[in-house]
């Protein structure tokens, strides 16, 4: 059977991935990250420049599975042992990577949903809800490409980032879905099911990470786990899929299902386990991340844009709006570590000088 479909627009693509970073090596005084180059790209040759690539169906595929990946290895990123109380000097919820998320993500969805308000009353949206709730999200897609590159991601300041990103993504998503619902005509039984999912994630953690470490399934692992086989590599791919699918039939984000795979493959995984990681990085920043973020560029309809004078004024209201509800929490929260450490310092400092006084009197 004949296939008529070419794979030129592919190659471009392709070759466009291999391109920017070198491109943008020669430019290191921008300080411009390779994703933002990929994008830009995609913007050249698509619906804003030059129209080389307009739709095409295998990149499509390409793209939805690259960004299904991007999140894939954006749960496999975090690191856990972070998340305790008292894990490496925790002393409490202040330190902790996942309460500073959830404090930011409260105060930014507060100062969005006033922005959100504003905008309405002036005529510019029509749910001030929605809007709130959009303004406060932010791009786990971009945030974590830009920590691996500047070899952030391990650190605690890369971890506390990346555990904001994620809780900004899922708690809006969430209540997006929430709100679109209840606008359309009430909550549905899909809205429900993101529980069944959440609940298939805990049972798979209980269950794997007895299987995987029982000791005869890890040495049959590690068997054969050699060149052609890569068994530990499919294993993940795998687990990703079935996570993927899951989402789908339950109606939830595929994006979702495919963070708490990578979540889980972190949760499992033991230092023996860091080739297989390295593999899967390998392909998802080598070969199908790319293709996503050239794409996001290539659909970006730039003349729409210029051609809606009510977009034209959105835009620049928009774009200080979101820095605004992302600034003003972050320099809040600073504030608070500021004089919590000053605190801090005047307890260290007054102890002795007490116990010094104290022994003096005696």
């Amino acid at each position: 059977m004949e296939n008529n479909s070419s794979l030129a627009p592919v190659l471009l693509v392709v070759g466009l991935a291999f391109l920017v970073p070198l491109i943008l090596s020669r430019f290191k005084r921008l300080r411009l990250p390779v994703v933002v180059g990929e994008i830009i790209a995609g913007m050249i040759i698509g619906r804003s420049g030059l129209q080389l690539v307009e739709s095409d169906p295998t990149l499509e595929v390409l793209a939805a599975l690259g960004f299904a990946f991007l999140m894939f290895l954006s749960g496999a990123e975090i690191d856990f042992s972070m998340l305790a109380p008292n894990a490496r000097g925790n002393r409490s919820n202040q330190g902790n990577p996942l309460m500073l998320g959830l404090l930011i993500l409260a105060l930014t969805i507060l100062l969005a949903s006033a922005v959100g308000i504003v905008l309405a009353n002036q005529g510019l949206v029509r749910s001030p809800w929605l809007m709130g709730l959009i303004l406060s999200t932010t791009s786990l897609g971009i945030v974590v490409p830009v920590l691996r590159e500047q070899g952030l991601s391990s650190t605690r300041y890369g971890q506390t980032l990346l555990l904001s990103a994620l809780t900004a993504d899922f708690v809006t998503m969430v209540l997006i879905t929430v709100v679109v619902a209840v606008l359309s005509g009430g909550l549905t039984l899909q809205v429900m099911l993101v529980g069944v999912l959440l609940l298939a994630f805990l049972l798979a953690v209980r269950f794997a990470r007895r299987i995987t470490r029982w000791p005869p399934i890890r040495r049959m692992l590690d068997e054969v786990s050699h060149t052609t086989v890569q068994i530990k590599v499919r294993g993940a791919l795998a687990v990703m899929f079935a996570f993927v699918v899951l989402s789908q039939v339950l109606g939830a984000e595929v994006i979702l299902g495919a963070f708490l795979a990578g979540a889980l493959i972190a949760l499992i995984s033991t230092p023996e386990d860091i080739e297989a990681q390295q593999k899967l990085d390998a392909i998802g920043f080598g070969f199908i991340i790319p293709i996503f973020f050239i794409m996001v560029g290539i659909r970006f309809d730039l003349p729409a844009l210029l051609a809606s004078t009510e977009a034209l004024i959105l835009f620049p209201v928009l774009l200080v709006a979101a820095y605004l509800v992302k600034i003003v929490p972050s320099l809040v929260r600073l504030g608070i570590a500021w004089s919590a450490g000053i605190m801090s310092h005047r307890c260290r400092v007054r102890a002795p000088v007490e116990s010094h006084e104290k022994r003096q009197s005696d």
